[in-house]
């Protein structure tokens, strides 16, 4: 009765969220076309998305299983994300402050992505031949 209703929080929420989700799964599919991803249009399906940044460092698509694991995950995810950005050669600051801040870690994936100063520097099994 006072104030703004909860479903229209939810709501606000749930805009906010699925807005964030679109504008990382696009800077997920130019850092896949960046680094030459067979498939990186897979980046705008929901969960199935962390598949491209699997390749891009190297790791099989089955290696998502792992993050199942309690304490493995969040072990592997911090690796996983340090081997991501240091594949497009980003300096240590911003990893560290894209791993405490995931906020700033979308901002720096959005400047990767979008940036022609961030190249991608490895090659993988999983790269599209011409």
């Amino acid at each position: 009765m006072f104030g703004t209703p909860a479903p229209m929080v939810g709501r606000g929420f749930l805009v906010f969220y699925i807005g964030m989700y679109i504008v990382n799964a696009i800077a997920l599919y130019k850092l896949g076309e960046k680094a030459n991803v067979k498939n990186p249009w897979v980046a705008f399906i929901p969960v199935v998305q962390m598949i491209v940044i699997l390749h891009i460092i190297d790791k099989s698509g089955w290696s998502i299983f792992l993050l199942l694991i309690p304490v493995v995950n969040i072990i592997l995810g911090i690796i996983w994300t340090v081997k991501f950005y240091l594949a497009f050669e980003v300096n240590a600051g911003l990893i560290v402050l894209g791993i405490i801040i995931p906020l700033a870690g979308m901002i720096v994936i959005l400047v990767m992505a979008f940036s022609e100063k961030y190249k991608y520097v490895k090659t993988t099994r999983f790269t599209a031949t011409p």
